[in-house]
């Protein structure tokens, strides 16, 4: 795991699937949709990154996580089916870069809102960008680089 850094962002655009999913059913979500999104992007010569998922709110009680996994898009592209496109908050933006398997994401990710509470700033919503291809990296070594914005 990489330090804590605040960084300024500009807002980037990026597409994916929406869903409300419970937390122990991310891999299957994601094993689902990211080809998919990916192979629309990429035919469209559109793709700007490796997959990412933006965290829209999780429902603590009930583990539900409101969650759109894709990437992010060198243009605007039109919605499709059940891809649609956001963009991400700009400005100060806590960033970490979480090495190891992804069921261990949520330590950092505490790291993340604890940080912004010592700044007293509030959270928005993050996004995460998968650096590594899990079936070509070992799980110890994975990297997923975490971003928080500040309100």
């Amino acid at each position: 795991m990489s330090d804590i850094e605040l960084v300024q962002l500009s807002p980037r655009s990026f597409v994916g699937v929406r869903r409300d999913v419970h937390h122990t059913q991310m891999q299957p979500f994601f094993s689902e949709v990211l080809p998919k999104v990916m192979g629309k992007v990429v035919a469209a010569g559109a793709c700007a990154s490796p997959p990412m998922t933006m965290w829209h709110g999780m429902d603590r009680e009930t583990g539900i996580c409101d969650t759109q996994a894709g990437c992010f898009v060198t243009e605007a592209m039109a919605d499709d089916d059940d891809i649609t496109h956001g963009t991400t908050a700009g400005g100060d933006v806590l960033k970490l870069v979480h090495t190891g398997p992804y069921d261990t994401m949520h330590q950092s990710w505490m790291q993340l809102f604890g940080r912004a509470s010592e700044l007293g700033r509030a959270p928005g919503k993050g996004w995460e960008i998968y650096v590594d291809d899990p079936t070509q990296v070992e799980a110890s070594a994975l990297r997923t680089e975490l971003y928080l914005p500040l309100e």
